[in-house]
């Protein structure tokens, strides 16, 4: 029983001579994957820094907090608004 590949052509001598095609093919294929895997890292090191919140806090801490201020106020005063007070005769906060 051979061990031989299907396909494989031999130099008479049962020693496997690779086709300089499927050669090609591997190298280039081998070559694809590594730059597939690049591609992969720099994408998710990209997607880490641009979702990486105390990175975005420590460049704009102004904004960030005015940003959770609004945010509390917006929690703080949720369900609630301006409507006429019975106890102050006007309008008040509840």
């Amino acid at each position: 029983m051979s061990t031989r590949p299907t396909g494989a052509i031999t130099d008479g001598h049962d020693r496997v001579v690779r086709d300089p095609a499927v050669a090609r093919a591997e190298a280039e294929l081998a070559e694809s994957r590594e730059q597939v895997a690049e591609s992969m890292m720099a994408l998710r090191d990209e997607v880490a820094r641009r979702t990486d919140w105390r990175g975005w806090i420590r460049r704009r801490p102004g904004l960030a907090l005015a940003a959770a201020f609004g945010v509390g106020l917006l929690l703080g005063t949720r369900g609630r608004g301006w409507r006429p007070g019975k106890e102050t005769g006007g309008w008040s906060w509840r």
